[in-house]
């Protein structure tokens, strides 16, 4: 009995040792099952963070276009706004225009009245100076009524007066524009039409010769020649001094040796 004791008593025993590694599988085992429900457990938490993200994103996307709409409109209404403004712009200018063309309607209207008063009253010095004028002429038309009948012959008619275009000035002037003088007052002599007569004491209010004046200034390079005839110079003087001082015109004279018709067929 003795023997049998002392070699159970000197043997190997293996229980600790599976009692160790037992209790590390159940510990293993109790360690897996915890962290699978807890990734179990977190699982749903992420699926529904990422729903919730994908909800945020899709109010943000729609807010987006909400935004963008808004955008659009409000740019819409200012496109608007701006030509509407224009618009009204453009109908202040037109009103500014309209007022500026009225005020020079008034302007010229009332100018015109000046004008038309200013035409009459040269006319009336006009008259007035043609009646000056006229016992002139009488007397003028008696002496040579006398003269006709204290002859016994009747008067030679005297030879036409042919105008050359000689002399530095004639020569230089592009336009030439003749203006007879002679003793009661001057002619004006236009191609295609008769003289027009202006009386000594007209010549400074006369509106046929200022609208002659104003005509010849407008030419390219123009020129008033006076043809002067005898006792002339005092007409002469008066329709030279209008067109220099009042126009501005280059003149020339030219002193004719007789009373004879003038011929200006060599300026056609």
């Amino acid at each position: 009995m003795a023997r049998r004791r002392n070699r159970d008593e000197g043997g190997l025993s293996l229980f600790p040792f599976m009692s160790i590694l037992a209790g590390l599988v159940g510990i293993l085992t109790l360690l897996i099952s915890v962290i699978s429900r807890q990734k179990e457990a977190e699982q749903p938490k992420e699926n529904v963070a990422a729903i919730e993200r994908g909800k945020e994103k899709r109010q943000l996307d729609d807010r987006a276009r909400k935004l963008e709409r808004d955008i659009a409109a409000l740019d819409e209404r200012i496109r608007k706004e701006r030509a509407g403004a224009q618009k009204v712009q453009e109908l202040t200018d037109r009103r500014i225009v309209l007022q500026d063309e009225l005020k020079g309607l008034k302007k010229a209207a009332t100018e015109s009245d000046a004008e038309l008063q200013k035409i009459v009253e040269l006319l009336r010095r006009e008259i007035a100076a043609l009646e000056k004028d006229k016992p002139t002429l009488v007397r003028r038309i008696q002496e040579l009524e006398k003269q006709i009948k204290d002859r016994k012959e009747a008067p030679e008619p005297p030879k036409s007066v042919q105008v050359r275009p000689g002399g530095s000035g004639l020569l230089q002037a592009r336009n030439v524009f003749f203006v007879e003088c002679h003793s009661t007052g001057i002619n004006i002599i236009q191609k295609g039409s008769n003289p027009i007569n202006v009386g000594t004491s007209s010549i400074p209010n006369s509106l046929e010769y200022r609208r002659f004046l104003a005509t010849v200034k407008e030419e390219r390079d123009p020129m008033v020649l006076f043809l002067i005839r005898k006792a002339g110079h005092p007409s002469y003087l008066w329709a030279a001094a209008e067109a220099t001082k009042r126009f501005e015109l280059r003149i020339g004279k030219l002193p004719l040796p007789n009373d004879g018709p003038l011929d200006l067929s060599l300026f056609d």
